[in-house]
Order: C-alpha cells, then sequence, then structure tokens
C-alpha cells in the first residue's frame, strides 16, 4: 500500500509537470522572446507537451481517477493553439459565386531541391512546370535564386512560365552583380502598382509587400521570410548522430546543444523584432490584406500569435488534417508557412502539396472577397 502511494504521489507530481510545461507553452505566445527566451522553446515543443497531457487524460481515465480534470482543462485552456493543428469547424464550408483568387505560397530552397543539390537544374524545371499547373492568381516565393542573365529578364521569363503577367521583388542583400538574383518575389496575375520591402538595421530584407488591383479594390499582399535558424552542416551532422550515443564524445554533445540552443534562441529574438515592426505596418495598412510566407515559427509561437490577432489562418478557416507539417527537412516537421488574410476574406479551401522539390512543400488556398 506505501509503495502504490508513493507511485501515485509521482503520477500526480509528473502529470503537474506536464501541466505546468503546457501552460508555459501558450504563455509564449504572448511574451516576446526578447524579453524572456526562455518561454518560446516551450512553445516549439507544444505538441509533445500536448500528447503527453492527452496520455495522463487517458490514464486517469481509465484508472477513473479526478485528478483526470488537472490536464482536461489545461488542454481545453489552450484551445486555439489545439484549433491552429487540427482545425474544428461546425459549420462546412460551402462553395460561393463570389470570385476567386488561389494563392500558393512556397520557399523553393534556392531552387536546389530537398536532397538533390548535384540536379538544381532538373528541381528548377520541376518547380516551375508545379507553380505552372496551379492555376494560381498570386504566386509568393521565398528564396528564388538565379543566375546567367539580367535578373528582370529572369523575373519575366519565370513569370510568363507560370502564366502570371506581373512581379514584384527584394533581394535579401543589395546585390551589385544584376545578373545574380536571391531574392523574396510575388507573382501576380494582376496589376501591382506599389510595394516596399522590410528589413532590420544592418541585416537582410525579410519581407515584401505588394499592392494589386482585384477589379475595383486594392489589395495588399505581403510576402514573408522571417529569420531562419541557420543550421550548417555541422548542425546536421550532429543532430543525426545524437541517435547514436558512441558516435559522440559527451563534450562534444555538449559544444553541439550549446551551439544549436545558440542559434534557436538568436532566431526567436530576430523574429519578434521582425514580427513587430510588421505589425505596426499592418495597423497601418486601409486596404485588405493577404499575408503568407515562411514564418520559420510554429503556430505556438509569439510570431503567429501577433501576425494572427487580426487575420485569419486560412489552415484553420478551411484545412484539414492532425499535425500537419509544410517544412520537409531533416529536422522534425511542423506547419511553418502561412496564408493569412484579413476579414474582408473567406478562406473555401487550404492544400498541402507534399512534393519533393524543396525543403518546404508548397501550400495553396482559395479565398472569396466579401463584398
Amino acid at each position: 500500500m506505501k509503495k502504490r502511494s508513493i507511485l501515485k504521489t509521482m503520477l500526480y507530481f509528473l502529470n503537474l509537470c506536464a501541466v505546468s510545461c503546457l501552460l508555459a507553452s501558450y504563455m509564449s505566445e504572448f511574451i516576446s522572446p526578447d524579453k524572456f527566451w526562455v518561454l518560446a522553446f516551450f512553445g516549439l515543443a507544444y505538441p509533445v507537451f500536448l500528447i503527453i497531457n492527452i496520455i495522463f487524460v487517458i490514464f486517469w481515465l481509465i484508472t477513473w481517477n479526478r485528478f483526470i480534470f488537472v490536464s482536461l482543462i489545461a488542454i481545453l485552456a489552450g484551445f486555439n493553439s489545439l484549433q491552429a493543428i487540427y482545425p474544428v469547424r461546425f459549420s462546412k464550408q460551402e462553395s460561393t459565386s463570389y470570385s476567386k483568387v488561389r494563392i500558393v505560397s512556397y520557399n523553393v530552397h534556392s531552387l536546389y531541391g530537398n536532397e538533390k543539390p548535384d540536379s538544381k537544374q532538373e528541381t528548377k524545371s520541376k518547380v516551375t512546370e508545379f507553380l505552372a499547373r496551379q492555376n494560381a492568381d498570386i504566386i509568393c516565393v521565398q528564396e528564388f535564386f538565379a543566375t546567367g542573365e539580367d535578373y528582370s529578364q529572369t523575373l519575366s521569363k519565370f513569370a510568363k512560365s507560370i502564366h502570371l503577367g506581373y512581379y514584384s521583388f527584394k533581394n535579401y542583400r543589395e546585390l551589385g552583380n544584376k545578373r545574380k538574383i536571391n531574392a523574396i518575389a510575388t507573382f501576380s496575375r494582376f496589376p501591382i502598382v506599389n510595394s516596399g520591402c522590410f528589413r532590420l538595421p544592418g541585416r537582410s530584407h525579410y519581407a515584401i509587400f505588394s499592392d494589386v488591383i482585384m477589379g475595383r479594390d486594392t489589395v495588399r499582399v505581403y510576402n514573408l521570410h522571417l529569420e531562419s535558424i541557420r543550421f550548417g552542416s555541422a548542425d546536421y551532422s550532429f543532430y543525426s548522430n545524437l541517435t547514436e550515443p558512441d558516435v559522440e564524445e559527451p563534450s562534444l554533445i555538449k559544444e553541439g546543444s550549446k551551439r544549436m540552443l545558440w542559434k534557436l534562441r538568436r532566431a526567436f529574438i530576430l523574429r519578434s523584432k521582425q514580427v513587430l515592426v510588421l505589425k505596426e505596418h499592418l495597423a497601418s495598412c486601409t486596404y485588405p490584406v493577404i499575408l503568407s510566407g515562411d514564418f520559420n515559427d510554429t503556430p505556438t509561437s509569439f510570431t503567429y500569435h501577433q501576425l494572427t490577432g487580426k487575420l485569419t489562418d486560412s489552415f484553420i478557416e478551411s484545412g484539414h488534417g492532425l499535425f500537419m507539417s509544410t517544412y520537409a527537412g531533416k529536422f522534425p516537421s511542423f506547419r511553418i508557412d502561412y496564408i493569412l488574410h484579413s476579414d474582408k476574406f473567406r478562406s473555401i479551401s487550404y492544400h498541402t502539396s507534399e512534393v519533393d522539390l524543396s525543403d518546404h512543400f508548397p501550400i495553396t488556398t482559395t479565398l472569396v472577397k466579401i463584398p
């Protein structure tokens, strides 16, 4: 009886720890990593804490213990976070007679492909063919890379090949070589009448906006590529070897872990600064908004929470699936690419295309403009 009592006490303690971690992951949405970066790691691990708490709920249900409500209430308290990984809708999305706008967002990984760096040209052709088949009205591309001819010719040819007539772009860094482009680029079926870009002082550009004319209305399209973690080959090698304890010496494990944690911390903080600039710009925008791109952050993050304060996530509105991922790289998969929109639009469909052409999957949504 004494051993059973000790075991039960330990389970209560572990359950409270799991609940505390889950609540900390919720807090990460509201507290900037620039102020307290540790919470960002809890937000990153939200799916793990959620699953642990679900296991506790099932266990307490089987044993018919009232402690079930501790984890159950904690899970329900984060209903918005739960919605972001598994949308629950109580009404069916219906087709509409209003005009539709099809949006695609795709980080093309510099057109290098996912694991075939020696077949760049082939991958580039396949990416172009894929985008051409989408019959999209607006395509937002991140990491668009090309060399060999004047960038205006490159972009014009690419726009024509995907059946779109207008484009705007901005190189991540200012390049003196006009025969090279490494940029965020937006391609549109609609005329683009104005554009702009964003960057923090002394750093790369991380977003552009394009004002497009849709019928009688002007719509502002934001295309984002927020700060990457910038893991290198040493980090990928270290991560791969973590499952083989005999491969790495303890000192190397410590060094590799510290290096990766530092890079994560740096990225969390830079994204928080980037997103606050974007949030201020959004607040001053008088046009309907479509915002898409690679956030490099999960739905349980300060970045996502700031941008979805007044914008709707098209995945939540019309997507399907549990723990859907848009990242196809070597690290654990997360949904880090998004298409958001203001209340002047409604999403009636959302799709992730699992094509092996990049370390990201392209996402597509169809929006209707609400009169």
